[in-house]
This record gives C-alpha cells, sequence and structure tokens, in this order.
C-alpha cells in the first residue's frame, strides 16, 4: 500500500511493477494522504502489470454514482487491473467527524456500485436511478471487502469478489475466518473457492527480526476494537487492556503522523500486558528478506496465501520497501 506526492506514488508504482508483486493499494484517507482516484491514475500510468487497488475507500464520502464513475474511467485506463477495495470507514470517515457506515449499507453500496458498472439500474437510500455514459461497454468490476469481524466477513461472502481480513492468523483464526465464509456461501449456495482471500499486516524491514519488532506489532490491532468488538473474539480480560491500547486509534495525529509511533505501541502493549496475545495472532512480518519469506512460509502453509502489506513508513520508504519485498518473494519462488 502506498500514497503520497504524485512523484511519489509513481515511483512505488514503477518499482512494485519492477519486482512483479501483484499491485499497489492506494489509500483513501484524505486527510493525511492525496486523493485516492488521481492516485490511483498516478500508479496506472506508471505500471502496466500490476493491479491497482483502492485500499480502501468508504460508502460514506462518496455517492456509489461518483464511485462507480471513477472505476469505470480507471478501468479505461487500466483494463482488467483495477479492483474496488472498500470497507465501512475507517480515517477518511472518522478523521472528518463522520460515522463509519453500517454492514448493511455497504452492502447496498457494493451492490449498487456493481450494477451500474454492469449497465444496471442501481438502488441506494431509497432512490433508484442508472447511468448514460456514452461509449460504455457494461463490465464485472471486482471488489473486495477489508473485514475485521464476522458480519462483514458474512456479508462480504455474498456480495464480494474477495476479502482482506484483519482477523489475525493464528490456527484458530484462520480455522474461525474459513468457518464464517464457509456458513455464509452456504446460506446462498455460493461456493466458497469463488472468494479471493487475503490477509492485511504491516511489514517492518530492518537488519533484523528482533531489530523490527520493537517498532511494530506486526499487526494493526486497532481493527479488533474499531466499531465493535462482537464477534471479534478478544476475551474478556484482555478486551480493558486492549481499548486501552487503541485509546488514540482514531486520532489522525497520533496515529498518523507522530514518529515513533509503532515504537510507542509496543511499549504500551508491554506495559498493558497485552502484548503476548498480540504477538500470538500478529502476522509478525519482520526483518530481513530471509526472516520475512520464512515467516511467509511458515503462514502460506497454516493457508494465510495472499497478502495486502502496509509498510512501515517511519523506517523505509515504500520504494525501497517495494523493493524488499520482491526479493523476499524471489527468495519464496
Amino acid at each position: 500500500m502506498s500514497q503520497g506526492t504524485w512523484n511519489q506514488v509513481c515511483a512505488v508504482a514503477r518499482a512494485i511493477d519492477d519486482m512483479g508483486l501483484h499491485s499497489i493499494g492506494i489509500p483513501d484517507t484524505p486527510m493525511v494522504e492525496r486523493d485516492v482516484y488521481l492516485s490511483c491514475v498516478a500508479a496506472a500510468l506508471n505500471a502496466s502489470r500490476c493491479r491497482i487497488v483502492t485500499a480502501v475507500t468508504n460508502p460514506v464520502t462518496r455517492h456509489p454514482s461518483i464511485a462507480a464513475a471513477a472505476l469505470l474511467q480507471l478501468e479505461e485506463l487500466a483494463p482488467g487491473r483495477v479492483i474496488c477495495g472498500i470497507a465501512t470507514g475507517d480515517s477518511a470517515v472518522w478523521g472528518v467527524g463522520l460515522e463509519p457506515a453500517r454492514i448493511s449499507e455497504l452492502r447496498e453500496y457494493i451492490l449498487a456500485v456493481k450494477a451500474l458498472l454492469k449497465g444496471e439500474p442501481a438502488s441506494w437510500r431509497g432512490r433508484r436511478f442508472s447511468q448514460s455514459w456514452r461509449e460504455f461497454a457494461p463490465f464485472e468490476m471486482p471488489v473486495y471487502v477489508a473485514c475485521a469481524g464476522p458480519k462483514s466477513i458474512r456479508m462480504a461472502s455474498q456480495v464480494a469478489d474477495g476479502l482482506i481480513l484483519s482477523v489475525g492468523v493464528s490456527p484458530d483464526d484462520l480455522r474461525w475466518a474459513e468457518e464464517q465464509i464457509a456458513a455464509a456461501c452456504a446460506e446462498i449456495g455460493r461456493d466458497p473457492a469463488e472468494i479471493d482471500v487475503w490477509h492485511y499486516a504491516e511489514i517492518t524491514f530492518a537488519e533484523s527480526a528482533a531489530a523490527a519488532a520493537e517498532n511494530s506489532l506486526g499487526w494493526l490491532a486497532h481493527f479488533l476494537t474499531f466499531g465493535g468488538t462482537a464477534g471479534k473474539r478478544v476475551p474478556e480480560d484482555v478486551l480493558p487492556a486492549l481499548t486501552a491500547l487503541n485509546a488514540d486509534s482514531q486520532d489522525i495525529e497520533a496515529a498518523y503522523t507522530t514518529e515513533g509511533r509503532g515504537r510507542a505501541l509496543v511499549t504500551r502493549a508491554k506495559a498493558l500486558g497485552v502484548y503476548d496475545w498480540i504477538i500470538s495472532r500478529s502476522a509478525c512480518l519482520w526483518g530481513t528478506p530471509e526472516e520475512v519469506r520464512a515467516r511467509l512460509e511458515a503462514l502460506r502453509d497454516r493457508g494465510a496465501e495472499k497478502w495486502m502489506l502496509f509498510p512501515d513508513g517511519m523506517h523505509l520508504e515504500d520504494t525501497r520497501v517495494a523493493r524488499l519485498l520482491g526479493e523476499t518473494l524471489e527468495l519464496i519462488r
């Protein structure tokens, strides 16, 4: 995942393409970064192979007609390489004092965007409307939903093309997620194999895994309390400490611009007695390319094969992270 100035996005997109990585994810967080769709254009113009993913947008700050029109033009620019990543709304929403969408609203929004791009009428918040685009060839836009709880997993398993999971990667976590997907698919007669499952994690390259671990929990654990904890399998004795850990996770300055944020969270988690529990569920993608490779292979053996990775930007530029990640995947191949 990457964003920044136009030139920075261009440079990262070229590095990702050069290293043969699958995609570049562009965050939708306008109070922290540049516009998601313009950044997607920058990426598409500078990469000819990798997918362009909104990672992730939301149903709150744009009407589905606006999102659909932007995705259409991106598809025209980079045919077959665009993925709409979406969730209920994180920093783009609370960063301007708004509330995330309900799961039911996210479902309706996804269906509306998909319908418009297939050339069908759409419904949103009680209104029905159709597109009238000229020179328009209807197509199926792949939509991937970022999920952290059972309700979003079940909804996405029924209407989306892929999931971006933030549920942890312990064997129990992966088994639980698989059960949620299977149950949701069974309700509508869908084959779970149709769903492309990714996992979301932070990646920190450093001189060693031990050094990297000092600055990262390896997982954005704030998703376990964001939007409520129901169904997220947080033990009662862990919940107060986890809530305290995430107390400032919806503060733009604290979460996104404070130098040493990762190290502070590690220190805080240890002081609160919740560090070991978080690490037991974390991807822990830390250290040298060789160490990250070993960890990715271990997680692949558990069933976690595809990743959307958030680079630890406090330590390396995203272009450098892309190149190191490419080296890591070469070791795996």
